[in-house]
């Protein structure tokens, strides 16, 4: 098989990979101008209270720990962010404890399809690795096809 067969048919393998990685990372990107994939950041003022312990926060919603995958503490805007294995955000007021918001995060479902994690194993590791692979081949064989030839 000749280097030009090779890369058109590697190109028709990797195509469909590549192009979900592309917009998913696309998106990635942009995730922060769209409240749909991740929810904007609700600042409140602190005053000189404590900030609430994790456990006061998680007794406030009513949530048993198994449901919550990370608590994250942006003590400077004063917001707790609960995020829960379901996907849902919710942001409270880290002194008092009160709801400022409650939403869907979409980020991690979109981190799992732009790695092929959703796919489990065989899509990690089977499809993106083979397709980035691929894409190094591409990448070799693109320059060869540039590179002027010697006449015979």
């Amino acid at each position: 098989m000749n280097i030009r067969a090779l890369h058109r048919k590697l190109s028709l393998y990797t195509f469909i990979p590549l192009g979900i990685i592309l917009v998913s990372g696309i998106v990635l990107q942009l995730r922060n101008q769209f409240e749909w994939i991740q929810p904007s950041l609700i600042e409140t003022k602190a005053d000189q209270s404590p900030l609430l312990a994790p456990q006061a926060l998680i007794q406030k919603l009513n949530l048993n720990e198994k449901e919550i995958e990370q608590i994250i503490y942006k003590p400077s805007k004063n917001n707790a962010s609960v995020r829960l294995k379901s996907g849902e955000e919710i942001q409270l007021n880290a002194q008092t404890g009160d709801v400022l918001k409650r939403a869907i995060r979409r980020t991690n479902l979109l981190i799992d399809i732009h790695q092929g994690s959703i796919l489990g194993p065989v899509g990690q590791y089977g499809i993106y690795l083979l397709t980035g692979l691929g894409m190094i081949i591409l990448y070799l064989t693109g320059l060869n096809l540039l590179l002027p030839r010697r006449k015979k």
